[in-house]
């Protein structure tokens, strides 16, 4: 993934640098290590099902620059949901991924390099969640996008749940929930599956059907934002974009995007227990160990 054009252009991913919403304190929590997830191929398979996807384009890495932000209230969009058809993928590829021992980093900030280089050091020590968002592009030539990002975190419970990322632009992803006023955040299991559905998302603009290369994905197209299915993804939420701001749910800062959604609805998909998928130091890691105070 390192160097990879779709992760500073469109997948929104901001490994190293994401926006970090500001943690819930009150309570003492638990510092985890971290175990390493590295590439490595085993015969692992899994079935991922997507609904409300259909025929899949591919998160391209390229659209035209935004030139305004979300019209107030687009985030109240009502979608009419077509009949659902059904679509199968299969891949023979297994999965290439395991976990391993985890190792020290690798990054170490030093004042000798340029400011932003040091801050880029620094947040590479810190874990980041990784989500997969996707949407659905309105119109005959639109169609279902997805983008992996590790910018994903909650803003507020009150009065309603909302969550907050950001996105480099330009990016198609974007240019969806702007014009659908709707997204899926899944929840990725810390393990091999969740790293492959991660990694996935991330190769940019994949052309055709964005979903191939997943073992015996299943879609059913129902013209919402897409809902996949499967192992590696532990839960969904199905979000609107903000409608009760001015900005409209989208702030622009520079060449980001900072998108406010509400969360509407929440789908348990494999009932898979465990902590979510984390990147720290340029690698897919576990949640480990906890420290504890005697």
């Amino acid at each position: 993934m390192k160097g990879s054009p779709a992760l500073r252009n469109a997948a929104g991913t901001a490994w190293d640098m994401g926006v970090r919403g500001a943690m819930m304190g009150g309570k003492r929590r638990a510092l985890s290590s971290m175990r390493a997830v590295q590439s490595i191929q085993h015969n692992q398979t899994k079935r991922i099902k997507c609904e409300g996807c259909g025929r899949m384009r591919g998160m391209a890495t390229r659209a035209s620059p935004l030139s305004s932000l979300q019209s107030r209230g687009a985030g109240t969009a009502q979608h009419q949901h077509e009949p659902s058809s059904r679509r199968t993928y299969s891949s023979s590829a297994p999965n290439p991924w395991h976990t391993a021992p985890a190792k020290p980093p690798t990054t170490h900030p030093t004042t000798s390099e340029p400011l932003p280089e040091q801050l880029r050091s620094i947040m590479r020590l810190l874990p980041h969640s990784v989500v997969v968002c996707t949407a659905t592009q309105p119109g005959p030539d639109g169609g279902p996008r997805a983008m992996t990002m590790s910018s994903f975190t909650s803003l507020t419970l009150s009065p309603t749940p909302l969550v907050t990322f950001n996105v480099a632009t330009p990016s198609r992803t974007l240019d969806a929930i702007r014009a659908s006023g709707a997204f899926a955040v899944h929840i990725l299991a810390g393990d091999a599956n969740g790293a492959a559905i991660a990694s996935h998302f991330t190769r940019g603009n994949l052309g055709g059907h964005v979903l191939e290369g997943l073992e015996d994905v299943t879609c059913d197209a129902d013209g919402a934002a897409p809902v996949l299915r499967g192992e590696g993804v532990l839960f969904a939420l199905r979000c609107r974009v903000l409608a009760d701001a001015a900005e409209g749910g989208l702030v622009r800062v520079r060449d980001h995007v900072i998108v406010v959604g509400e969360v509407v609805a929440m789908v348990p998909v494999t009932g898979e227990k465990g902590f979510g998928l984390v990147y720290a130091d340029r690698k897919y890691r576990q949640v480990g160990e906890v420290l504890e105070k005697e």
